[in-house]
């Protein structure tokens, strides 16, 4: 199931730019520098993205490409799984095949606030069969939603009882704005800033917007206004829901929460992993198992080594009961608490199976320790005991 949207674009190479880059100030810089990009995944006709620029630009229409996003639902295919990544992006390019006779590329994202997969087509508004510009499916009633509905329903996956159209979100919405204009510069840095993962809250979205050079405030109606220099070195004000409905105050929220939700689960893991690494409750489980192997290397434990054993063991079992009334403590970070919580049911298991153990080495020490006694007193007197002692147990 997936919905999908177009618009065109005069620049092929600011399009393409900021699939693949992002923004086109420093999130390009490093990328270009690491050799990587935003892409999850990559298609095309032709053999890589700069050739594919430069075929947008040769035929020179005012025009040069068609940029349309299809987005799946995560129902049906998961962000987290290399074959649907892969799914998609081949998705991606058999809407293209399927509209045009023209190059294409198709670039997938997994970075999207609701956590679907999403495609980013390109095709290059050149015919190339007719040499003339792109004449159908070039807008969502004429022709788009009914071939990709097509293409779902011929690869097996739902197709909508009703037919959809996505929202314009900003990668679309930013096509209206002129190529290295103020406000194409100030909503690329807005979404870059939203996409970061330390966003999850106002204040940290201020600091992070902060690093691009852009200044952030709320409004008295509590929509976000943002501030950037113009090329003329003016100071100009902008408001998010203006630029695009992605950047309103509500749209924000969501992505706030997304990110939160991710950080915590992550801070969940993590300490779960610590705990498991860690191995808690390791250094008592190892004196208890200490004091049973004495009990068990005894030829005849005393009285009062088996006092300091039992006492040993009721204060390690004292310890373990307390352990298990204690409440967890509330803590800031609930998937911390909840990592504590589940370690402090686990050391009691772990507490109760090491005192049973214990009382049944005891036991068996016990026993062993009367049959030498019965032995000994079938043999009579102590010198012979000694020695048919040794012989018995092969010393």
């Amino acid at each position: 199931m997936s919905t999908v949207n177009v618009r065109s674009s005069h620049s092929a190479q600011s399009s393409v730019d900021y699939a693949l880059y992002g923004d086109s100030g420093q999130q390009k810089e490093e990328h270009r520098r690491r050799g990587t990009s935003r892409a999850a995944a990559l298609s095309s006709s032709v053999d890589d993205p700069d050739e594919f620029i430069a075929h947008c630009e040769d035929h020179g229409r005012k025009v040069e490409l068609y940029s349309y996003t299809q987005n799946f639902s995560p129902d049906e295919f998961d962000v987290n799984n290399p074959d649907d990544i892969k799914r998609v992006n081949d998705l991606g390019s058999k809407l293209a095949e399927d509209m045009h006779s023209a190059d294409y590329l198709v670039v997938t994202h997994v970075d999207s606030k609701g956590g679907h997969l999403h495609n980013h087509i390109y095709v290059c508004n050149n015919d190339l069969l007719t040499g003339k510009s792109l004449q159908r499916n070039t807008s969502w009633a004429k022709g788009v939603h009914q071939t990709n509905d097509a293409l779902m329903e011929r690869e097996g996956c739902r197709v909508l009882d009703s037919p959809m159209q996505a929202r314009v979100d900003w990668s679309l919405q930013r096509e209206q704005y002129e190529a290295g204009g103020f406000e194409r510069a100030l909503g690329d840095k807005i979404a870059a800033s939203l996409r970061d993962p330390r966003s999850t809250d106002r204040e940290a979205y201020k600091a992070v917007l902060a690093e691009h050079d852009v200044k952030f405030s709320v409004a008295k109606s509590g929509e976000h206004r943002y501030k950037m220099r113009h090329q003329n070195g003016k100071l100009l004000s902008k408001s998010g829901k203006a630029l695009s409905l992605d950047f309103s105050a509500k749209s924000a929220g969501e992505i706030f929460n997304y990110h939160a939700e991710n950080k915590t689960k992550e801070q969940t893991n993590a300490a779960t992993q610590r705990h498991e690494e860690r191995g808690p409750g390791r250094a008592d489980e190892r004196r208890e198992l200490g004091a049973v192997a004495r009990v068990d290397e005894s030829p005849g434990p005393r009285r009062g080594t088996r006092r300091r054993a039992d006492h040993g063991d009721q204060q390690a079992h004292r310890k373990a009961e307390q352990r298990r009334a204690e409440p967890v403590r509330a803590a800031d970070d609930d998937g911390a608490a909840a990592a504590r919580q589940s370690t402090t049911v686990q050391r009691g298991i772990r507490d109760r199976a090491r005192t049973a153990k214990a009382r049944r080495d005891r036991e068996d020490a016990e026993r062993a320790r009367r049959q030498r006694e019965r032995r000994r007193s079938a043999l009579g007197h102590e010198g012979p005991q000694r020695r048919d002692e040794g012989h018995y147990f092969g010393q």
